[in-house]
């Protein structure tokens, strides 16, 4: 489990001073995976530094299964670091060494014998599925396979932490989906709290358990990624919502936009309001999935019940709904919004 605990870091002096990270509370338990999204100088490379104490904080708390990380002197922060593995952005592998070489590399830093080494590489190496590319270089290693190497040396030393530093981007759709099966599969595995940062929305959706949002150094908004997307107040469940294309209903039809606003959405809603209404409730589109086991999304409808009857209908089901010109005037709102904070959640 990690822990932080009105981490601030500021840096400067005096009227130079600049604060980066303004008394941050996160935790994260054994098990789970957070998602760390936020704008462009939000924070967000400093976190990372602060969590893995590449940087020290300016005052707080980094807690890792009890112990307080940055009130350690030196010396004995050398040993408690590697109990948080950091996988980045490139996985910056030695050219001249192989996967298992590059794989060793803190293993032997720390005087673990020949036997040891090989055992545990040989052990990383098939967990992340690269037995059979032991012995190549990283020029002979696809981006997915670089990643994985990365991971597993991130893993060598038994960390409970697992810091994911952007591991993702710059790396096609298919090999997205390979390097997050994997995370998420360690995680299970190893029972790790893994710390995912990302400007990648539509990656937070198939990793993460939980989500939070990073602005002007500060958390603006966290919570389980379920509840963040039944909460139509939720800006940044809003921003993890995948978009829907625009629909045209049948004629004599009003065009709605019904989204989950509850754990509890029948899966049959669309045939429980048509009963209910007692006329057919036409499916125009919709982006629907399952977050730990609870449905969440939202779609576009057609129908021909007055609003007051239809909106009663898709509340008794958990569902919130908004009714003709208003629903695409609100979805042209909520587009625009969301791709400024898209826009605002891209790094260069």
């Amino acid at each position: 489990m990690i822990s932080l605990k009105n981490l601030t870091k500021v840096y400067g002096h005096g009227e130079q001073s600049l604060t980066v990270l303004d008394n941050l509370d996160v935790d994260v338990a054994n098990g789970e995976i957070l998602a760390i999204v936020g704008p462009s100088g939000a924070g967000k490379s400093t976190l990372a530094q602060c969590i893995n104490l590449l940087e020290r904080p300016t005052s707080g708390q980094v807690i890792v299964n009890g112990e307080d990380l940055a009130q350690l002197p030196e010396r004995k922060l050398r040993v408690a670091r590697r109990r948080i593995g950091t996988v980045f952005q490139s996985a910056s592998l030695l050219s001249r060494r192989t996967a298992a070489e590059n794989i060793a590399l803190p293993l032997q830093y720390l005087g673990v014998t020949p036997a040891e080494t090989k055992a545990r590489v040989g052990e990383l190496l098939e967990r992340v599925g690269l037995s059979h590319r032991a012995n190549h270089y990283p020029f002979e290693l696809s981006g997915g396979q670089l990643q994985r190497v990365g991971i597993a040396r991130a893993l060598a030393l038994r960390p409970a932490v697992l810091l994911s530093d952007e591991a993702t981007s710059g790396l096609d759709p298919e090999t997205t989906r390979s390097v997050v099966s994997l995370l998420r599969q360690l995680r299970d595995d190893l029972d790790l709290a893994v710390v995912f940062i990302t400007h990648e929305m539509d990656t937070v959706l198939h990793v993460a358990d939980s989500a939070a949002r990073l602005e002007n150094g500060r958390i603006t908004e966290q919570g389980s990624l379920v509840d963040l997307l039944t909460d139509h107040d939720s800006a940044l469940g809003r921003a993890l919502q995948p978009h829907l294309s625009p629909a045209e209903p049948e004629a004599g039809s009003s065009l709605w936009h019904v989204t989950y606003d509850s754990r509890k959405v029948p899966s049959d809603w669309l045939q429980l309001v048509s009963a209910e209404l007692g006329e057919p409730v036409a499916l125009l589109a919709a982006t629907i999935q399952s977050i730990d086991g609870t449905s969440t999304g939202n779609a576009t409808v057609g129908l021909r019940a007055p609003a007051h009857l239809a909106t009663a209908a898709f509340a008794r089901h958990g569902l919130r709904a908004i009714p003709g010109e208003l629903a695409i005037a609100n979805a042209a709102l909520d587009h625009s919004s969301d791709t400024r904070a898209t826009e605002d959640l891209q790094w260069a």
